[in-house]
């Protein structure tokens, strides 16, 4: 049926998204730059979805993304409507994650119709303008900091050092032969000092396996009241499961990219870091 469509299910998602967003505008209060953001967001990331998707885009991981912001949207609704303080929330970053796959990917525009093309370049270039404001990295670098993570463990660079060395490398590339190592290979180093940081910080030390039991003992342990197990078990899945971030920034040592490529999956690791220190509630940190 025409309901069962992810094509369409997406679309009804974002078309709500953006008239929350702006709803959430017009209520004003702290939460306003977020609901720009989302309204933003909405409105590029529907132009884009017109077009045959990028090989390998999620639509069930989007569907879910984009679904648990409505429901967030409709809390904080709850909330200015009641007059009260909304909470700090984060899947507006999980949501621009999930559409980050429509820029800097050349089969995405390839699968156009030839007649279509341009009109969606200048979609997917309008998306990487939302999705670049969302991954700030001047908002990072100052999250960064807050936390203390612009000081070295021992033997070690900070997170805050190998975050912008990832980002001068990709703005002031000094080698025109594989510079992508230069920039990915410090933001995944960036990502897991932050994660090793946290943990060092958690008041009840445990046991972590692997990558994803990492995120999700910090989830459990330092993550807002107000946070999720769905949002804290999507970052453990983008993190550490196979062909994810973790996975896809490691395979950049061999990478031949194009810059859009490039700054396609800074972009993502950049939303992604983001995302991770918005979480943690500073007073649960020992």
């Amino acid at each position: 049926m025409f309901s069962e469509d992810p094509r369409y299910k997406l679309d009804k998602l974002i078309q709500d998204s953006k008239s929350k967003g702006v709803e959430i505008t017009k209520l004003g209060g702290s939460i306003v730059q977020w609901g720009q953001e989302i309204a933003d967001l909405s409105e590029a990331s529907s132009r884009v979805i017109r077009y045959p998707a990028p090989s390998g885009f999620g639509w069930e991981s989007a569907i879910d993304a984009w679904q648990h912001l409505n429901q967030q949207q409709d809390s904080v609704l709850g909330s200015l409507r009641r007059f009260d303080s909304p909470p700090v929330t984060t899947s507006g970053s999980t949501a621009a994650y999930s559409m980050a796959s429509f820029t800097g990917s050349p089969a995405f525009i390839a699968g156009v119709q030839p007649d279509r093309r341009d009109a969606a370049r200048a979609d997917a270039e309008l998306l990487g303008q939302v999705l670049d404001r969302l991954a700030d990295k001047e908002s990072v670098l100052s999250l960064l900091r807050h936390f203390g993570l612009d000081k070295a463990v021992f033997g070690k660079k900070d997170a805050a050092q190998m975050f912008e060395t990832s980002w001068a490398a990709f703005e002031r590339p000094v080698t025109d032969s594989s510079p992508v190592i230069t920039s990915l290979v410090p933001v995944r180093e960036c990502i897991k000092e932050t994660i090793e940081g946290f943990l060092r910080r958690r008041p009840k030390q445990e046991a972590t396996k692997n990558e994803r039991a990492k995120i999700l003992s910090i989830g459990s342990q330092l993550a807002f009241d107000a946070v999720g197990s769905v949002e804290i078990e999507s970052l453990a899945s983008r993190w550490s499961d196979k062909g994810q971030l973790l996975d896809e920034l490691s395979r950049s040592k061999d990478a031949d990219w194009s810059r859009e490529e490039w700054q396609s999956v800074l972009r993502r690791a950049t939303l992604f870091l983001r995302e991770l220190l918005q979480i943690v509630d500073p007073k649960k940190l020992r």
